[in-house]
């Protein structure tokens, strides 16, 4: 008798015990799934403007003294988002299959302006692939040759004057690359004030970088700082920044084409949208997105 009372008591004692752990581990587990980086609002600087270096000399690129880029963390590294900013919201309006390659057509019937402007050199020659009009600045990547443009210059519009040169080497390869032609570049720039918001990733499939490719960046262009990168598998697309609100696309061959509204101060994906066929362009018009995926056309309505 005396052995089973304690038993029981042994018994009533340690389920508090388990209980409690079972809480705390569960508590971990949350907070392991919810950003703990602190609030960097202070960090964006709408008002900020870069300082003209002289001038600039397309043919003396490689000779530019270019600020190295730190690596981003390629598992993603998102800051604490502020709820109560308000987010984009987005009701598709139509759904229209294309003819896959007129996008020319696509942007003349909608009367759209693209930001970029593709310029052709020849192939394994150090030029200019691609300029964007942004912020106030023209910003054009450079690379050894269409596949790698990882040097981002910025001048202004006319492309005379230099205001800074950032080299995305670190950006190459991925930890868990297996595929070593499997390359990340910078296919896509946004600057607001003193922000550069860079999407890099490779153009093929995902398990070669180890699933870790596709991604935004948001780079602080006066500290020479990472402020959060999204998680892996966000943006493969040119992107749109609309209010607080990135709106990007992902996807590709036989992997999951979705459209994605990220908060821009935080990384955050806030909301995702399946498509059909992988996004190429977003271009927002008024209170419309224009959105051209491999064979379908899409248009939303913001607010």
């Amino acid at each position: 008798m005396k052995k089973t009372i304690l038993l029981f008591a042994a018994l009533c004692l340690l389920v508090p015990v388990t209980l409690s752990a079972q809480n705390k581990s569960t508590g971990k587990k949350k907070t392991a799934t919810q950003t703990t980086y602190p609030q960097r609002d202070s960090a964006f600087k709408a008002d900020y403007r870069l300082s003209p270096l002289g001038a600039f000399n397309p043919e003396s690129v490689l000779q530019l003294d270019y600020v190295m880029v730190p690596a981003p963390d390629f598992k993603g590294h998102l800051l604490k988002r502020n709820t109560s900013r308000k987010q984009v919201t987005l009701t598709q309006l139509s759904c229209k299959a294309n003819q896959i390659t007129d996008d020319d057509l696509w942007v003349e019937r909608n009367d759209l302006s693209l930001r970029e402007q593709r310029i052709e050199t020849p192939i394994y020659q150090f030029g200019p692939r691609f300029s964007y009009r942004t912020g106030g600045y023209l910003v054009t990547t450079y690379g050894e040759h269409w596949g790698y443009t990882n040097k981002v210059v910025v001048t202004d519009e006319s492309g005379q004057t230099l205001y800074a040169a950032f080299d995305f080497e670190s950006f190459k390869y991925s930890p868990n690359t297996t595929l070593m032609g499997n390359t990340q570049t910078v296919n896509d720039v946004v600057i607001e004030g003193n922000i550069l918001y860079v999407a890099h990733g490779s153009n093929s499939y995902s398990d070669g970088a180890g699933y870790q490719t596709g991604y935004i960046s948001a780079y602080d262009m006066e500290h020479n700082e990472i402020l959060w990168t999204t998680k892996p598998m966000t943006c493969n697309s040119h992107f749109a920044i609309v209010g607080n609100s990135i709106i990007c696309g992902y996807g590709f061959t036989s992997e999951p084409d979705n459209l994605f509204v990220v908060d821009k101060y935080s990384g955050q994906r806030i909301k995702k949208i399946p498509m059909k066929k992988m996004v190429t362009e977003i271009v927002p018009k008024g209170d419309r997105l224009y959105v051209r995926t491999y064979s379908y056309d899409y248009v939303f309505r913001f607010q």
